[in-house]
């Protein structure tokens, strides 16, 4: 492994070396071209003062004698000098074109002007670029930078490699020789060299003994915990087997999968078979089970709802169903019987809907009673009527006998009331000594009104308070009408209580009908 990841470093420096050379060979390749090309242009530069006198005199001689001069530099490959236009001297030929040359040029040509009037041409010198000199120049110039800059990335190269192998590498090989020794059991660590306790590899080694002993400290955690677990899932299975709450395991069909005895038991069989069906079990209510599975594997969250179902033995009961997502494909089930609980809850709500002394509806189960019927008419047309009853003279029972006889009153006209009306009727008390009867159904307010004064006769008769004693009370009734298909509770009570202060107002002993149109009347 050392020696791979040392070779390694030298190999990946060797490369990047080689690419950065042939890069630099290319890129210093092309700036000598340049360098060599802008020579020419310098030489043009040179010789032009020499070669105006040349032109100016035509001395053919001074003019051979300058291309002979420029002849020597091998980047030219030809010279032509000429005056007047004609040539004064040639040497050489023009060179063979060659374009991948940066900035190449094939020839040169100035124009020479009278070293005594820079405004008048007298002749021009052409030169002819050597391109195989240039090209040749140029690659052996870039060769030499290439030689040396690989030498220099080679040099450091080996360098890197070997410092990695001495300072790195070397240590870790150690290292990793002595971990194959280590029993973590045992207690053994890795040994820090002293000369090393400072620097990263130090530290690596420091490092690695605390990562050994954390690993060893785990290693006995995992240890209790596993033989906690073990002990916890006895525990669980006891409490499978024996919980109240029904557990079971459904598949993402809705089939139960497994399930502990109390399921069996809630629900009267001896045992369920793995793959029959929840909803089946749970019948009628099977299309509300379905949902409820499908619900809670869409949304991802539990789901539950309180079913009534028949149990052989039992007869009707009621269960809460809750279900639970435990993967893509799989629900936990807990099934509780909560018969007693619904029975608590439905007297509770039987009680709280009833008056304490008289057992007839309150207040609120008048409320509900009457938006039923109103729901009900508003779907089936049917008049309903209600009548608000308010008895004249009870107070005066409390004042002279009591509250113990005031109760026995309640009580008594409460049975009257329930006397003079229908079983669909409906009968409460809205407290003190104001009494409500709904008459779903009535035929017209001929009838309503014939209810109300019977009840009237009937309540004007004495009533025992107990001790051979009698009191008289009376009553005073509103009476009023559904007029429209979408009657408000509100309103027919407002009304009927306008009737019943208007008997109030007459003397007493009296039922008056309230109309919706003499209601409209009476509010404007």
């Amino acid at each position: 492994m050392v020696a791979r990841t040392s070779l390694g470093i030298l190999v990946l420096a060797l490369l990047m070396g080689v690419l950065f050379s042939v890069m630099a060979s290319w890129r210093v390749r092309a700036a000598e071209q340049e360098r060599l090309i802008a020579r020419v242009h310098e030489l043009t530069a040179t010789v032009e003062s020499t070669v105006s006198v040349a032109c100016f005199l035509k001395d053919s001689q001074l003019a051979k004698e300058i291309a002979g001069g420029l002849m020597k530099n091998r980047i030219l490959a030809g010279v032509r000098i000429t005056a007047s236009g004609e040539v004064l001297h040639s040497a050489g030929s023009r060179s063979p074109a060659n374009h991948t040359l940066r900035g190449a040029v094939d020839e040169i040509t100035k124009t020479i002007y009278s070293p005594f009037d820079p405004a008048t041409a007298v002749g021009g010198i052409t030169l002819y670029v050597s391109h195989a000199e240039i090209e040749a120049q140029a690659i052996a110039y870039s060769r030499y930078t290439t030689w040396i800059l690989g030498l220099q990335v080679a040099i450091v190269a080996a360098g890197v490699a070997f410092l990695v192998y001495l300072l790195v590498t070397r240590p870790i090989k150690g290292i990793s020789d002595e971990l194959h020794q280590l029993e973590i059991r045992s207690g053994m660590r890795l040994t820090v060299p002293s000369y090393r306790r400072t620097d990263e590899i130090g530290q690596l080694v420091m490092d690695v003994n605390a990562l050994i002993t954390r690993l060893s400290d785990a290693l006995s955690t995992e240890r209790d915990l596993r033989q906690e677990r073990e002990l916890s899932e006895r525990r669980l299975h006891l409490i499978f087997e024996k919980a109240d709450t029904g557990i079971l395991v459904l598949g993402g069909n809705g089939a139960v999968q497994s399930c502990n005895p109390s399921f069996s038991r809630i629900l009267g069989t001896e045992a369920v078979s793995p793959g029959t069906s929840l909803a089946a079990l749970l019948a009628p209510n099977g299309p509300l089970v379905a949902g409820l599975i499908a619900e809670s594997f869409e949304s991802g969250q539990p789901r539950d709802a309180d079913l009534e179902i028949e149990v052989r033995g039992r007869g009707k009961i009621w269960v809460e169903l809750s279900v639970n997502p435990l993967g893509p494909d799989l629900l936990q089930g807990l099934l509780n019987d909560i018969t007693g609980r619904k029975r608590a809850e439905s007297a509770a709500h039987e009680l709280a809907m009833r008056d304490s002394i008289t057992g007839l509806l309150n207040r609120r189960g008048l409320d509900r009673a009457l938006n039923t019927l109103l729901s009900s008419a508003s779907a089936e047309p049917r008049q309903l009527a209600l009548l608000l009853v308010d008895l004249d003279h009870f107070k005066a029972v409390n004042d002279t006998f009591g509250h113990a006889a005031g109760d026995l009153v309640l009580h008594e006209v409460a049975s009257v009331l329930t006397h003079c009306v229908r079983r669909t009727d409906v009968v409460g008390r809205t407290g003190g000594d104001e009494f409500v009867v709904l008459l779903p159904g009535i035929d017209g307010p001929q009838k309503a009104e014939e209810i109300a004064h019977n009840i009237i006769a009937s309540l004007d008769k004495p009533i025992a308070v107990g001790d051979g004693k009698f009191a008289r009370v009376g009553a005073s009734i509103g009476i009023s009408l559904t007029s429209t298909m979408h009657e408000s509770a509100s309103v027919l009570l407002q009304r009927a209580d306008v009737a019943m202060y208007a008997a109030k107002q007459a003397g007493r002993g009296l039922a008056m009908l309230e109309r919706s149109a003499d209601a409209s009347s009476s509010a404007a």
